[in-house]
């Protein structure tokens, strides 16, 4: 075995979810502090007519948003000292219904919100989104269960925005996307041809392919921007940021985030006693840590945090082995309701932290 070898297994596994139809195509990357390993198979889109994906595709992350802006702008914010865990929501929020609800539990997805708005794909402006949200009656006491929440997210980013009087794309992007160097992330992209089209959206209030437009129903009323979701993103950007995570906040020289900052996505905060496996799950500030059957796959050291976007993507950075992995797919093209991806994810770590890692620390 070698590295070459280790590749090529890993891109016959994922030829195969393409023959599967789990998803029309990957652009992968797997990283460490110092190298980059990029490529791309496959398909851009099927529908309404066939392709290719280049090296250059931009894919909507989803959920990514939460752990790849959101999350870091918040710790940005506490290194700054603008704000802290244990402030209330209502005190940059008024219109916030719920006393005792504080930035810690919605980073931890334990404020006892609900996970969703109901019948989102029926919402069409940024005003009806927050009404919704302001309205929402909790369905858990505060702090006691992790329900991952939308909402919460979606609340995070109305603080971002509270806090420094900058829209929420405008902050990330002087503090995080620019220093850098991510310049095809961001919110609404510029080039939607380069974009991986994601579902035929057929409703009330869109109908046609997304492409280069948000596939999520509450930030596409919100106008593309959303701390829960907007975000697109390469797969070789992805990269930079996982390398400033195993640099400790820094890249190429600059800091970015402290270590401190850091440091606290990769201890637990929160725990329930039994996942959906029967074995316990743990979180952090804005990210899941791993747990048996979940995304990251069965290989990763127990210094790992990771997530998953509802479009097909997701990002594992496994600090304790040195190593992180960029996973993008459009798997809800054509429509969603496929799944096979789960598996592939799982697949692909496992893939890589058993066949490729060896050879890196030769």
């Amino acid at each position: 075995m070698s590295l070459k070898h280790g590749i090529e297994r890993l891109e016959n596994c994922m030829r195969q979810g393409i023959e599967e139809e789990a998803y029309p195509g990957i652009s992968y990357a797997i990283v460490t502090r110092d190298w980059v390993h990029l490529n791309h198979l496959g398909d851009k889109a099927w529908f309404p007519t066939r392709m290719p994906l280049s090296r250059k595709t931009i894919y909507d992350v989803a959920s990514l948003t939460k752990v790849v802006a959101t999350t870091p702008a918040i710790m940005r914010l506490i290194e700054m000292g603008e704000i802290r865990l244990v402030d209330s929501v209502k005190y940059y929020l008024p219109q916030f219904r719920h006393e005792g609800i504080r930035i810690f539990h919605l980073l931890t997805h334990t404020s006892g919100l609900p996970a969703d708005i109901p019948r989102a794909f029926t919402l069409r402006t940024k005003e009806e989104v927050l009404e919704k949200v302001f309205a929402t009656e909790l369905m858990n006491p505060i702090g006691e269960k992790i329900v991952y929440s939308d909402i919460g997210y979606i609340l995070l980013g109305l603080i971002i925005e509270t806090v420094t009087g900058q829209t929420l794309d405008a902050f990330v992007t002087e503090h995080l996307f620019k220093p850098l160097a991510m310049a095809d992330t961001g919110f609404n992209p510029l080039e939607p041809s380069r974009c991986a089209p994601t579902e035929l959206r057929e409703d009330e209030v869109y109908n046609g392919y997304l492409q280069g437009i948000v596939h999520d129903e509450k930030a596409f009323a919100m106008g593309g921007v959303s701390g829960h979701a907007g975000l697109f993103s390469t797969n070789e950007d992805l990269a930079k940021f996982i390398q400033m995570v195993l640099n400790d906040g820094f890249y190429h020289g600059q800091k970015i985030l402290s270590k401190s900052s850091i440091d606290q996505w990769f201890i637990p905060k929160v725990m329930e006693k039994r996942s959906s496996f029967g074995q316990p799950y743990s979180r952090s500030l804005g990210w899941e840590l791993p747990s048996f059957g979940f995304s990251c796959g069965d290989l990763v050291s127990g210094e790992t945090i990771y997530h998953t976007g509802f479009t097909g993507t997701s990002l594992i950075i496994d600090r304790g082995h040195g190593l992180g992995m960029v996973f993008l797919t459009n798997h809800v093209h054509p429509k969603r309701g496929k799944n096979k991806l789960f598996s592939y994810r799982q697949r692909f770590a496992n893939i890589v932290l058993g066949e490729i890692l060896p050879f890196l620390n030769e």
